[in-house]
């Protein structure tokens, strides 16, 4: 078997399936619209109604990532389905060893690691962290500053230091 057979496949899913919806927007700072209600509608919580989305768009990226690799609902984890950002922790510690967690990473951030921040907010590394420990993440419902009530999938840059947690997964 080749080295590339061996890689988990899905933290590169989802990185893939996370920046295909860069620039998404809810409509007029409701937090909702019609691809948000979508994102919203992978969690337990009603996708119609307003409330913050940055762990629903998780939700639904894992969801996505899931049916793109053919894994399915009953397999040795099950998919988040939590509308709280730090909630993705309590979920992962809950499943098998297909996901670890890590608490205070520093520099140990992946391409496709699920990232709890210190200020209530989630997102999907795109990148490693650089010398100076910065990377760019895939997150929903921030903005150009870097809110966590922004209203778009963007492509933020943020610091290991404002990392609370990271998930990853082994498949």
């Amino acid at each position: 078997m080749s080295a590339i057979a061996t890689q988990p496949r899905m933290p590169g899913r989802l990185v893939t399936i996370a920046a295909k919806e860069n620039g998404v927007e809810e409509v007029n700072g409701t937090n909702c619209g019609p691809r948000v209600n979508e994102f919203k509608a992978a969690t337990w919580l009603p996708a119609d109604q307003a409330w913050p989305w940055c762990a629903a768009f998780i939700c639904w990226v894992v969801q996505q990532s899931m049916k793109a690799l053919g894994i399915p609902e009953t397999a040795t984890f099950k998919r988040p389905r939590t509308a709280g950002a730090w909630d993705l922790r309590n979920w992962a510690l809950k499943q098998d060893n297909t996901i670890r967690t890590k608490d205070r990473p520093g520099d140990d951030i992946e391409p496709g690691d699920l990232i709890g921040y210190t200020f209530s907010h989630c997102g999907i590394a795109a990148t490693k962290p650089d010398k100076n420990g910065y990377f760019w993440a895939w997150e929903g419902n921030t903005d150009g500053e870097g809110s966590r009530e922004g209203g778009a999938v963007l492509k933020k840059q943020r610091h290991n230091s404002k990392v609370k947690f990271r998930l990853r997964f082994t498949v």
